[in-house]
């Protein structure tokens, strides 16, 4: 009898821990074949290249300036929520070309970067930007942070903590401020224990791809299936992608930049905003307080662009940026 209750036990241990992975996310740590470098591309960026930080490795690109001035700042990119870093794929190469150094890499949780088990709020993500740049120990005196959507409430954060390193913000619909949030229904079933879990991953995974697709300027456009591809290749390889995007919804408070805008806006550094004008999740209105906020700022608004505006609108981005640059080159 003893050993049928025992049996009985641990035979509901295995079913619950099976359900566990079934209904809300896998355990298990992002598995690689390679420590330090991939002997073949992951990304269209390389060479792509790993290092162990306090919470987990993560995945890099670094590309040095042919130069041998040691005045050049570096470029960083900082990409947002979901997306990894082949969100910035079609912008960062031009700048590798103009042989500026630069920087990217995956947010912890993203692309393949590892997945900690801790709450993923701003503070994590600013931590491990200050110590990638540690850990790498380059020596650059100064950074141009480039961030969009929450990776512009990253950057802020950083310039908030290491003023004296940032030398330029450039910010494409970055949250902070106000955004379009879910339904007051939808944040109070994720909330609850449990259950939470389950019905974000369901959300997740059963997208209404008519409602996605009008947050494109181009559905129809290769952009769009590159989207999606990104995100399937997430959940599939990657067995805390789901989990960290529901750590980041339930811990990042994505409104909460105002006081690190109010300490920047007294440093007075060059800062370039650029915005969609039908971007449906962070809403243009973001855009003209931004630029009234920062008064040392230039805004760009792009026509008929939304929230994937890095994808559908690169070459007018490009054209900004480069813009901005030569008008504050001497900073």
């Amino acid at each position: 009898m003893l050993f049928l209750i025992l049996f009985l036990i641990i035979l509901i241990c295995i079913i619950l821990f099976k359900l566990h992975d079934y209904l809300t996310f896998q355990r298990g740590r992002l598995s690689r074949s390679y420590d330090r470098t991939s002997t073949t591309p992951i990304t269209k960026m390389g060479p792509d290249q790993f290092i162990e930080l306090s919470f987990g490795t993560v995945h890099y690109i670094y590309h040095p300036s042919s130069s041998s001035s040691l005045s050049l700042p570096l470029n960083i990119f900082v990409h947002g929520y979901s997306t990894p870093m082949e969100m910035w794929q079609y912008i960062f190469p031009t700048f590798v070309k103009d042989n500026q150094p630069c920087l990217i890499y995956d947010l912890y949780g993203r692309g393949w970067s590892d997945a900690p088990y801790v709450p993923m709020n701003i503070d994590i993500f600013v931590c491990q930007l200050a110590e990638l740049l540690y850990a790498l120990n380059l020596s650059y005196e100064k950074y141009n942070l480039f961030g969009v959507s929450m990776g512009g409430a990253i950057i802020q954060r950083f310039t908030e903590l290491y003023p004296s390193r940032v030398l330029k913000l450039i910010l494409c619909c970055p949250a902070g401020l106000n955004l379009v949030k879910p339904s007051k229904i939808r944040m109070f079933m994720i909330s609850l224990p449990i259950i939470g879990p389950i019905v974000f991953k369901y959300v997740m995974k059963h997208h209404d791809d008519e409602k996605e697709r009008l947050q494109w300027a181009f559905p129809d456009k290769e952009y769009y299936e590159e989207y999606k591809n990104l995100f399937r290749l997430g959940c599939q390889q990657h067995p805390g992608y789901l989990r960290s995007l529901f750590s980041t919804l339930t811990n990042f408070n994505f409104e909460s930049s105002l006081k690190s805008i109010e300490f920047i806006a007294k440093l007075n550094i060059p800062i370039l905003i650029i915005w969609g004008d039908n971007d449906t999740l962070i809403p243009v209105e973001n855009a003209y307080r931004y630029h009234q906020l920062y008064k040392n700022s230039s805004l760009t608004i792009i026509p008929g662009a939304t929230h994937m505006l890095l994808l559908e609108h690169t070459q007018q981005i490009i054209d900004s940026i480069r813009d901005f640059f030569e008008k504050y080159k001497s900073n």
